[in-house]
């Protein structure tokens, strides 16, 4: 009895000392911080094929520019092409000495092309959402260019170039005031809804810019358009970000720059009428003067009055060309109307939800008030700039 006693001991600390059997050790995994997905030519209506990059970290290259100033890359890229995302992935390993891990994945990015065929990009996110490996918060763009040219620019401040695309967003967001980029967590949300939003949609040339956004059709699942840069600064009017904004507007027929310190949008909806909706937009703002070519004495409160409304005027104007683009040209609800109806109206929203972007499309009827109220509470710290 004693001797199996001994010997049922060691079987369990044999047990408990041996490890996790399918443990990967750091230095094998190949950390993934960028995917880009890009699409062939689709012949004869046969099952398209993709192009996937997949940018892997080099620790080895990152300690070399941090430490001697050093050449080496800091990162890998890994193109591989298919019909299907998942096994396109599992051919990293295949192809690298490294196990791929997905768990540090920033951001994805899709080209124009495959975000304009119907249904294909919440398919191809599909697999993006069903992997436990990966996380909610992968931030989601539309490439103008082949996405896999945004995983190749670098700047001398930043040599990994899914980093870069990482940090653009979040600055053109919080010092620009452009739209807060869309976690894949979200965009499962508005999928799964039907619901039309705007992504990133940033252009590759000389400089990574972000000055435009990828408008998506809920209900047809597919790009539909691009708002300019002027548009989404109506979008994050409407949304009302708290984000800084700049807003350069003429005055006597010279240019001044107004920075929103703060910004609250209130949408109101009549459903009375379901053929002729009425919406009431209420934007209040309250900014500093930045920039005056002005000779005029800013300390009069008659002067101030009269500024307050060319901003006032200039950003109903912006508001007011977001809202034609959506509704007239692009048939999109981007701007949360039908949240307001849901939430505030839902018995409206039940007779409309099913024909608001498409068949009788009430949305397209809908008439806008669009009232900004600015108030200037600092000139800057002097009187004239001349």
């Amino acid at each position: 009895m004693i001797k199996n006693k001994g010997f049922y001991f060691l079987c369990f600390c044999s047990f408990i000392l041996s490890g996790c059997w399918d443990v990967v050790d750091i230095e094998d995994r190949g950390f993934i911080i960028g995917s880009a997905i890009d699409i062939e030519e689709d012949e004869g209506g046969k099952q398209p094929e993709f192009t996937i990059t997949n940018q892997m970290v080099i620790p080895a290259g990152i300690a070399s520019m941090i430490q001697s100033g050093g050449s080496e890359e800091a990162y890998l890229n890994f193109t591989s092409k298919g019909k299907s995302i998942y096994n396109i992935q599992e051919e990293v390993a295949a192809i690298s000495s490294k196990v791929p891990f997905f768990e540090h994945l920033t951001v994805l990015v899709i080209s124009g092309d495959v975000a304009k065929k119907e249904h294909l990009f919440s398919n191809l996110l599909d697999t993006y959402y069903r992997d436990v490996n990966m996380r909610r918060g992968i931030k989601v763009i539309v490439s103008e260019e082949e996405a896999k040219n945004l995983l190749e620019f670098t700047t001398p401040a930043s040599n990994l170039p899914a980093m870069h695309i990482e940090e653009n967003l979040e600055k053109s967001s919080k010092h620009v005031g452009f739209l807060k980029p869309k976690a894949i967590g979200d965009i499962e949300e508005l999928h799964l809804q039907e619901k039309s939003f705007v992504l990133p949609y940033l252009h590759y040339g000389e400089y990574l810019e972000y000055k435009s956004g990828a408008v998506f059709h809920g209900p047809k699942d597919k790009m539909v358009g691009v708002f300019n840069t002027e548009e989404m600064k109506g979008l994050t009017f409407l949304e009302g970000e708290s984000t800084t904004k700049i807003i350069t507007f003429l005055y006597e027929e010279k240019i001044f720059a107004l920075k929103v310190i703060r910004l609250e949008s209130k949408v109101t909806v009549d459903p009375k009428n379901i053929d002729d909706m009425r919406v009431t937009i209420d934007l209040e703002i309250e900014g500093i003067i930045k920039e005056s070519i002005n000779q005029e004495d800013l300390t009069q409160s008659q002067e101030i009055e009269s500024i307050q409304k060319a901003v006032s005027n200039e950003v109903e104007k912006i508001v007011e060309k977001a809202l034609k683009k959506g509704q007239e040209d692009l048939g999109t609800d981007v701007f949360g109307i039908w949240r307001k109806l849901e939430t505030k109206h839902y018995d409206t929203w039940k007779k409309v939800r099913d024909d608001w972007e498409e068949g009788e499309y009430y949305f397209k009827d809908v008439e806008f008030d669009v009232n900004v109220i600015t108030e200037i509470y600092s000139i800057g710290a002097t009187n004239k700039t001349t």
